[in-house]
């Protein structure tokens, strides 16, 4: 049965994980190394740490994902969607963050009505110009699924062209991307998952591989950041410039390295 762990004396910290080649490797057999959950309970107790997984999987897909690697504890929050915030309750139940995840959407219900518009002109050049498909999601404008990771950087560049002074923008991890409000996203919904504990940006370390992370490791966001040596290059070359720690090691194995940088071995 999974576990919600004691809460300790006191909370000093707050890690960020992203889950899907971060933690758990895709393509593998959806587990983790258990050294990572012996070193983040260590790291928790010791230091105050509260962790939890930002990811683009809705709550039920993050869900059966844990089921998938054998959680043996849940996180102390998740930021499901890149932008709803969860914690665990009693039986294990996750809590909906009520005013934040309300806020959200409207807000997401609101833009999306505003840029019918754009939405409708990147549909054209998607479904005319491109191999890429638009894909109907529901809660969302819409998301697309790329043919090829330089498909979709043309397509990137199509949409900042139509959206660079709105609060229309997006999230892309590989060949996919979800159109979302600027105000939320993995980073501002780490942030605002951390201030439960009174823990401020200056406390917060985050860990991620792809594009959609880039959110969470903004100096506004956080003072540290790592990434496993699985990462997109341009994650690694963020990550060096802001002096973080590039893992050697891919997956759970890599953020294991990360963790051991910053904190003791």
């Amino acid at each position: 049965m999974v576990r919600i762990l004691p809460e300790p004396p006191i909370w000093k910290a707050a890690i960020g994980f992203d889950f899907d080649d971060t933690l758990v490797m895709k393509g593998g057999n959806g587990s983790l190394d258990p050294r990572f959950f012996e070193c983040i309970q260590w790291v928790r107790s010791t230091y105050g740490a509260a962790w939890g997984i930002a990811t683009g999987r809705s709550l039920y897909q993050l869900v059966e994902g844990f089921n998938e690697a054998s959680f043996p504890v849940l996180p102390d929050f998740v930021v499901a969607r890149e932008r709803e915030i969860y914690f665990p309750g009693q039986f294990g139940r996750w809590v909906p963050h009520e005013e934040w995840n309300d806020r959200c959407e409207r807000d997401h219900d609101r833009l999306f009505r505003k840029s019918k518009r754009v939405l409708n002109k990147v549909r054209k050049f998607i479904e005319s110009k491109t191999s890429a498909r638009w894909v109907s999601v529901e809660g969302d404008a819409a998301g697309i699924e790329a043919s090829s990771d330089a498909e979709m950087d043309e397509i990137q560049t199509f949409i900042e062209g139509l959206s660079r002074n709105s609060n229309l923008t997006f999230e892309r991890n590989s060949i996919y991307l979800r159109f979302s409000h600027r105000d939320y996203n993995k980073g501002t919904g780490l942030v605002e998952a951390a201030d439960r504990w009174g823990i401020g940006p200056d406390r917060i370390l985050a860990i991620g591989d792809n594009y959609n992370d880039l959110p969470m490791f903004q100096p506004q966001i956080c003072d540290a950041c790592g990434c496993p040596g699985n990462a997109l290059d341009e994650v690694k070359d963020f990550i060096r410039n802001r002096a973080g720690k590039v893992a050697e090691k891919s997956g759970s194995d890599g953020v294991i390295e990360v963790l051991g940088h910053y904190f003791d071995p």
